[in-house]
């Protein structure tokens, strides 16, 4: 296996690594909106309702970011395939420039899928001790 086949593989397992979170986000909000379903609208349920918001905006920035690495994919079939990249090495060059901006973007799409994922999560932790807290207290 070589250099650029060892490289696929592994943005492979990156990429189906970013399909996991998001379907784990996805699953986090499905199971957020099921612990509210017979619950009235109270001030309470704020850091449950910013835990789903950060699941919805993280789920569609791994979306985003995946859709950016596919393009950087196609992009690079056609740099490596085209007769016009090889024949102008400075449309070569653009087309490197074009791939790195692009990858550049899905890292930081990335990044903040985690970032909101990691949030997400504080924020439900957050609610759930508020729960108890008013459980307890509210007896």
């Amino acid at each position: 296996m070589d250099a650029s086949q060892k490289a696929y593989e592994l943005d492979k397992i990156g990429t189906q690594f970013d399909q996991f979170i998001i379907a784990v986000n996805g699953a986090l909000i499905a199971y957020a909106f099921k612990q509210v379903e017979n619950k009235e609208l109270t001030l309470d349920l704020i850091p449950l309702g910013l835990a789903i918001i950060c699941w919805g905006l993280g789920f569609y920035y791994g979306v985003t970011s995946i859709r950016r690495i596919i393009s950087t994919r196609i992009i690079e079939i056609f740099k490596d395939t085209s007769s016009i990249t090889r024949q102008n090495p400075e449309y070569a060059e653009i087309t490197k420039r074009k791939v790195n901006e692009v990858v550049s973007e899905a890292n930081s799409y990335n990044k903040r899928m985690f970032k909101l994922l990691y949030l997400g999560g504080c924020l439900f932790i957050l609610w759930q001790i508020i729960e108890m807290y008013l459980r307890t207290n509210c007896r």
